[in-house]
């Protein structure tokens, strides 16, 4: 049935946000769209597993959990934009639109 593999994205961005007992960030798997108005470029589906919210990374100074690599000088409105910084198992961070989020944790998103 289609409804069993589905997911909300409400619940995925809840997901996302989870720690452990000890305040560590539970990794999961994402699959999103890549899209740059500015650029006009985009399209290409990304899929990572073991990705983490950089947010969550503290061993990484401030500075570098963000994208553009300045930790002080704006706040990045992830809300406002609708925007999440995601870490990879290797260490880059990438910046996803929630609404370009397809698959979460082997689910497809469904608003």
């Amino acid at each position: 049935m289609i409804w069993d593999k589905t997911i909300e994205l409400r619940n995925a961005l809840k997901l996302m946000d989870r720690l452990n007992h000890k305040g560590e960030a539970i990794p999961f798997s994402i699959g999103f769209f890549t899209a740059n108005r500015r650029k006009d470029t985009g399209g290409k589906f990304i899929e990572i597993d073991g990705a983490i919210l950089s947010k969550h990374n503290k061993a990484l100074p401030l500075h570098m959990r963000r994208v553009d690599g300045f930790g002080g000088s704006k706040k990045p409105s992830h809300y406002a934009n609708s925007t999440r910084n995601v870490q990879s198992p290797d260490g880059s961070i990438t910046k996803v639109h929630i609404r370009l989020i397809k698959k979460f944790n082997g689910h497809n998103i469904i608003w």
